[in-house]
């Protein structure tokens, strides 16, 4: 079976929205692309050996100068996505020449406590932080009320401590922990693709949008304060593609930095700033 030269493979699930926006917009775009869904109960059917850069998605046989890849956190058949994923990742991983977002840190873990540091050490604010272990001595934080808790390592929401402390059922199951000072002013996330920055507002009354079914998402300039900041931290980290969360004091003023994601979710954004992301996602793989 003789492999056919294509510019781009994107592997994901289609019920996954991000996945799915790449794919509509290479479409539009007229990328000469194959999709692989991994929602279909054939999705393991991906063969390659380490004699050519040649990959085998059924009986179609590929050589893809870029890829893009994405496990499916919206299907429940989590074995089949993360074999399906776990090969055509490999594949990737193996020839160097594969245009891949994020090759280089793919597989590390992208540790909240050290970019919290790296952050400081490239010019950004931080917010005042202390890590628990267990939560007993929550109980003695001053003002709980002007605290936030969320959790050390992984994506779960976040928090007022005063609301933890009131419930014991929620306290005594909750992992390792940041508490941090609640910050008043607006959300900002800024997203960095290919080294090109996209600035967004997300209104909300929460103090986790995540929370929020009505936060208002909106496309705004980069806060030039924060652009030097952000290429010396996702440079240092070796991204490039990821989203930075920012919270403000007052306002729009004095951006403290609060994480930076890895590979984040984007089709609300992408929404907000009529494909903007979706194309340079696209223009960097292609």
């Amino acid at each position: 079976m003789n492999a056919r030269n294509i510019d781009l493979v994107i592997v994901g699930g289609e019920s996954d929205p991000n996945t799915q926006r790449i794919v509509d917009q290479a479409h539009l775009r007229g990328v000469d692309y194959f999709f692989w869904d991994t929602d279909r109960p054939a999705a393991r059917q991906i063969a390659w050996d380490f004699e050519s850069p040649e990959i085998d998605f059924g009986d179609v046989a590929l050589r893809p100068a870029g890829m893009f890849l994405r496990f499916n956190v919206f299907d429940s058949d989590e074995v089949r996505n993360h074999a399906a994923y776990d090969v055509a990742e490999s594949f990737a991983l193996a020839w160097p020449q594969i245009r891949l977002l994020n090759r280089s840190t793919t597989g590390d873990g992208n540790n909240k406590s050290r970019n919290l540091v790296r952050a400081r050490g490239c010019g950004m604010v931080i917010p005042q932080t202390t890590v628990l272990g267990e939560l007993s001595p929550l109980h003695n934080v001053p003002d709980p009320d002007a605290k936030i808790i969320k959790p050390l390592s992984g994506g779960d929401h976040a928090y007022i401590a005063a609301g933890v402390i009131e419930d014991p059922a929620r306290l005594a199951g909750l992992a390792p922990q940041f508490v941090q000072e609640r910050l008043e002013g607006e959300n900002l996330r800024v997203f960095s693709i290919g080294g090109k920055l996209h600035a967004f507002h997300l209104q909300t009354t929460q103090v986790d949008y995540r929370t929020d079914d009505d936060v208002v998402v909106r496309a705004i300039e980069v806060p030039q304060g924060i652009v030097a900041s952000i290429h010396r931290l996702v440079g240092q980290i070796g991204f490039n593609y990821c989203a930075l969360d920012f919270r403000c004091r007052k306002g729009f003023d004095d951006p403290v930095f609060l994480e930076i994601n890895s590979f984040p979710m984007f089709v609300a954004f992408d929404d907000a700033c009529e494909n903007r992301l979706a194309d340079a996602i696209l223009e960097f793989l292609v």
